[in-house]
């Protein structure tokens, strides 16, 4: 490719890019509106009521609000990306201002200091709506010096707050991560198919060269078009593990332990269903987890913390926090484990490898089914199995079910799911040095069995 060329095609992406810049730009303005005039609201109306405890809200999101409304409207301009830039330390400001107001007014204030990791998770997911690494990252460093301060301030142990420091970080790496590569690879790909065809303009006549160039445009378009595709799957797992998960697990988690040290001593059954609560947050902590320690699984950088586990405890962990499912669709879920039968492993990890087996049985399992959690030896190796009698999966899919994004039918046609559960159970097996597979049980229609060595390894690192 010649000078002209390299500079003609080198101009065309770097407009491409700024265009979708811009256009993702415009939905993080459109997020700030939106979340700071509901928060308003919410807030106005629970201070109108009474509830001095939110008077410190309304009027910096008020201010916040009109900062928002401003840059919305003027995103289409080439320096609003630098607005977005000094709008991500405003941010930090703002949750920094509200909260720090209200700690004092708060009668629990560790439940507000854990509430603010969300709220700067959303922060830095926002901040790397600019497709600059460097705000992302300092705005995560920012984020993580005032959510110190606040925890710091209600009391929290420092352990706690370089917990919440590394959270922030990671948040803005995986934030950063997919996107940058799969731009890396579209700039990568484009680059060498527009080699290409210019090498065979290079041999053809003026009006044959004119066709290639046009060609090559409509598959840069068509590639932009996929990376927009990429970027939206992207900001929706996003906004479900910061959204739906990690904003309001902490103050949930705290609220069902103050519950079960209130009710020591009161109803039993009022509370079962708080520890059953614990156990659902924990199994949802587990799941964030899973999310975080998969891309070390798949590198074998993740350290196993192998211990002595009794399968029975793991067993009973795992049903009571699918208890209230089962009792909804009616199933029975059954624990055969031999009294004393113990593993050695990484028991946070074996926890979700079965977990993640019962999840999906009880997906498959028909209303007044059952699922059986069993454990025991075959030649003198121990196996973790999960059995349910619901429909028997198809033999040419069992060969790739525990590749990554792999999915059933159901999942397929509901939308449910990203295919990561069996992966997962897969990488964390096989870390163990053992394997898992589906195998014919008589009188169950499926089975997941986990086979582990019967002595383990002298290394304890993933593979």
């Amino acid at each position: 490719m010649g000078q002209q060329d390299t500079t003609a095609f080198d101009a065309l992406l770097e407009g491409a890019v700024d265009q979708q810049r811009r256009r993702v730009l415009k939905v993080g303005a459109a997020v700030r509106v939106a979340g700071s005039l509901v928060f308003l609201l919410i807030v106005g109306v629970l201070w109108l009521a009474g509830r001095k405890d939110w008077a410190p809200y309304p009027l910096p999101l008020t201010l916040y609000l009109l900062a928002a409304v401003a840059l919305f409207a003027v995103h289409g301009k080439r320096f609003v990306q630098w607005l977005d830039v000094a709008q991500s330390a405003v941010d930090v400001g703002l949750v920094f201002w509200v909260q720090h107001a209200a700690l004092p007014l708060s009668r629990f204030p560790a439940g507000i200091a854990g509430f603010s990791l969300g709220l700067f998770s959303l922060v830095v997911v926002l901040s790397s709506l600019t497709l600059v690494p460097g705000v992302a990252y300092a705005t995560a460093v920012l984020s993580a010096v005032a959510q110190a301060v606040l925890m710091r301030e209600a009391d929290v142990s420092y352990g706690s707050v370089a917990t919440a420091s590394v959270v922030l970080v990671l948040v803005a790496f995986m934030s950063q991560y997919g996107s940058q590569r799969l731009r890396q690879l579209v700039l990568a790909l484009t680059r060498t198919e527009v080699e290409r065809q210019v090498e065979a303009r290079r041999f053809q006549e003026v009006e044959q060269a004119r066709a290639t160039i046009e060609k090559m445009l409509a598959e840069v378009r068509t590639q932009n078009e996929q990376l927009l595709g990429l970027q939206r799957d992207k900001d929706l797992l996003i906004q479900f593990l910061v959204h739906d998960l990690r904003s309001p697990l902490s103050a949930l988690s705290m609220t069902f332990s103050w519950l079960e040290s209130e009710l020591a001593e009161g109803d039993l059954t009022l509370l079962q269903g708080v520890r059953t609560g614990l156990a659902v947050t924990g199994r949802m902590e587990r799941m964030i987890s899973e999310l975080l320690d998969l891309p070390r699984l798949e590198e074998g950088r993740l350290e196993l913390r192998p211990q002595r586990i009794d399968t029975a405890s793991v067993f009973e962990e795992v049903r009571q926090a699918f208890v209230g499912a089962t009792q909804l669709r009616r199933l029975s879920l059954e624990v055969e484990a031999p009294a004393g039968l113990m593993l050695q492993g990484d028991r946070a990890l074996l926890t979700r490898v079965v977990e993640n087996l019962v999840a999906n049985a009880l997906r498959y399992t028909p209303p007044g089914g059952r699922v059986r959690l069993e454990a025991g030896t075959e030649a003198g190796a121990p196996y973790l199995a999960v059995r349910n009698d619901g429909p028997s999966i198809a033999p040419e899919l069992r060969p790739r079910l525990f590749d990554k994004h792999v999915q059933g039918e159901q999942e397929r046609t509901t939308r449910k799911g990203y295919g990561l559960g069996l992966y997962f159970s897969r990488l964390a097996v096989e870390a163990h040095g053992g394997r898992i597979a589906v195998e014919d049980a008589p009188g169950w229609g499926t089975s997941f069995v986990a086979r582990l060595p019967s002595a383990p390894g002298e290394s304890s690192r993933a593979a």
